[in-house]
């Protein structure tokens, strides 16, 4: 599977970088740790199932801010290492203005921003320790906390076969995408920015 990158037009001349840190900082943290969580205000979720799912979507406490992680996606809950993610996590799209349907969660027209796409990231319920609990949870626990790190890593990771990195614009990093890389690589760059006018149709 390889990656792909979407993007609003709005950020075609930032890093990476510091998108991540923007939509981090005004994200927050959501503060889900033991304890923590009251019921009946958790602002996230899976769909289809309780615990389970191809999606898990969780929208800001601190914002309006919100991020939806798709794959094949399953939740300890008490189960040792107790509330933890794991299974196959493919994508990653961050925005605002999170909305609920009947086929899953999506964003509000013009509340997408950045679609990180085959991300290609499996953890296995039976390697799971709890002072590892895999890059499936770090990547997803970290964006609930308000932190892009483990993401950032695993796109800088994918991106280094063609000789750019997170610390590069979006633009930069499509065009040096589009040109190959300097080895053989696994990444790509699927789709172009998209102007704003067509945002209405994707969400």
């Amino acid at each position: 599977m390889s990656l792909s990158i979407t993007y609003s037009a709005t950020y075609s001349n930032w890093s990476i970088s510091d998108y991540l840190a923007d939509w981090t900082g005004y994200f927050g943290d959501a503060d889900h740790r033991v304890g923590e969580v009251e019921d009946g205000v958790n602002t996230g979720g899976f769909y289809p199932g309780s615990l389970s799912g191809t999606q898990y979507a969780l929208t800001s406490p601190n914002s309006d801010a919100g991020f939806i992680a798709q794959g094949d996606l399953a939740y300890t809950l008490f189960n040792s290492p107790a509330h933890t993610l794991y299974g196959e996590l493919d994508s990653v799209s961050l925005g605002a203005d999170l909305v609920s349907t009947g086929s899953g969660f999506d964003f509000a027209p013009s509340g997408w921003e950045v679609s990180f796409s085959g991300l290609d990231l499996s953890t296995d319920v039976n390697d799971l320790t709890t002072s590892d609990r895999g890059i499936v949870h770090d990547v997803i626990y970290g964006l609930m906390s308000g932190d892009a790190t483990a993401l950032e890593g695993v796109l800088n990771d994918l991106l280094d076969a063609y000789g750019v990195s997170t610390d590069d614009t979006f633009d930069a990093v499509a065009a040096a995408l589009a040109a190959g890389p300097l080895s053989t690589g696994s990444a790509e760059l699927i789709g172009v920015p998209e102007l704003a006018e067509d945002l209405a149709l994707a969400a």
